[in-house]
């Protein structure tokens, strides 16, 4: 007679949450899309929840959970890149304070590593003090490249910006070389808005479209617009043109609430004084001073509410740097602000009614880091405090 065991109780406990969540996610999508029950199918064969982990197995082996104090001996940062959402600004910081970082000028040929077998840590600037490593870590075929030069393992690296977080994250970490994960998240249609506008005129960029600016938003986002439910593809490792569904919702959002230290482009400065605290960073020298207030020191002008001002969104937020540039950069995007009701707002919230249901979840998570975050900022506080009163007892023992 053949004999059945339960799931172990941890397991019974997240299945019966995801079934809840999986109901009010149904609700929600209902809100934006008159056909989002018709993806309920899609929830009741998913494979991943018969293991003794929800998470796939790049988030469940590879990467530091949300729980887990930072320890920068055994991990390595992956920003998470997501276009028009801060990223860039999250960049031009880290440069500031002279953190190491893997972009794309790495493997500049002007720099003369970018065909070296060996991996390479050096200043591309003169008379700037952040470095970069001879790696391209936005593309796939830059990823594999430096999966197989031992990046993570080398320890060159202190923070890593990538734009596809499955691939970077299944790739380059593993059980014994960890990454924690760190990204900034935008309001889906006030992020597709920004990208519109933006590349218009965004000569510099790879994926400059100039035909755009003959057109309507509207138009752009009913007929052009192929960037689509772009979190949880990219999170569940779909690409753009694949369908996604209420499973890869639900994957999405154990994925981040377990594994992703939460920013909101909106609580930019609190994201980043969060991110310090994840990556070891001391607020109180000067040098981490300077850079701070060179973007979040003066007060916006709130001015015209009838534009939106990207103010803290750089030039190059689609994953290229404009000449290479490496200063600090707060030049506004405007354009016009699309909001609740308007048809624009209806027709991309809609088309990206999983985004919009993950957003709301990612808003909700940022509230519920703070404690743990603050936590880790307080041991950190006693930790560097008995390790000073070490040094100063060793000193006066001489």
């Amino acid at each position: 007679m053949a004999t059945y065991s339960w799931p172990s109780k941890p397991v019974v406990y997240t299945l019966i949450g995801l079934a809840f969540w999986t109901f009010l996610d149904l609700q929600a999508v209902s809100k934006y899309s008159d056909n989002g029950r018709r993806s309920l199918a899609t929830t009741t064969n998913i494979s991943y929840l018969k293991s003794e982990s929800t998470l796939l197995p790049w988030a469940h082996y590879n990467l530091r959970s949300v729980k887990e104090r930072p320890d920068l001996s055994s991990e390595t940062a992956l920003f998470w890149h997501i276009p028009k959402s801060g990223g860039t600004t999250a960049k031009q910081i880290y440069q500031c304070i002279g953190k190491t970082l893997t972009i794309r000028i790495g493997v500049d040929p002007r720099y003369g590593h970018d065909q070296s077998d060996e991996l390479v840590v050096f200043k591309p600037i003169e008379g700037k003090d952040w470095k970069t490593v001879n790696v391209d870590t936005v593309s796939e075929k830059g990823i594999l490249r430096a999966e197989e030069m031992g990046l993570v393992a080398s320890g060159k690296a202190d923070i890593i910006f990538a734009m596809d977080v499955n691939f970077a994250s299944s790739h380059l970490f593993d059980r014994l070389n960890k990454g924690r994960i760190l990204s900034i998240f935008r309001h889906p249609v006030d992020r597709l808005a920004s990208k519109f506008y933006y590349l218009q005129s965004a000569t510099w960029e790879r994926t400059y479209r100039p035909e755009w600016a003959d057109m309507s938003i509207l138009e752009w986002a009913e007929k052009h617009n192929f960037d689509e439910n772009f979190l949880v593809k990219k999170i569940v490792g779909k690409k753009l043109t694949d369908d996604a569904g209420m499973a890869d919702l639900i994957i999405a959002k154990e994925i981040v609430r377990r594994r992703f230290i939460v920013g909101l482009l909106d609580e930019m400065e609190e994201s980043v004084h969060r991110f310090n605290v994840m990556l070891g960073v001391n607020e109180s020298d000067e040098k981490t001073k300077e850079c701070m207030n060179e973007v979040f020191g003066t007060t916006k002008d709130e001015g015209d509410k009838s534009d939106e001002v990207d103010s803290v969104e750089a030039q190059g937020d689609e994953g290229d740097e404009k000449d290479n540039a490496v200063e600090i950069n707060t030049n506004s995007n405007k354009h016009p602000k699309i909001v609740e009701g308007m048809p624009e707002y209806k027709l991309m919230a809609e088309r990206n009614s999983l985004d919009m249901i993950l957003y709301e979840y990612i808003r909700l998570l940022f509230q519920e880091q703070k404690s743990v975050i603050n936590r880790y900022a307080r041991e950190a506080l006693v930790q560097q405090h008995a390790l000073t009163t070490n040094v100063q007892r060793k000193r006066q023992l001489r």
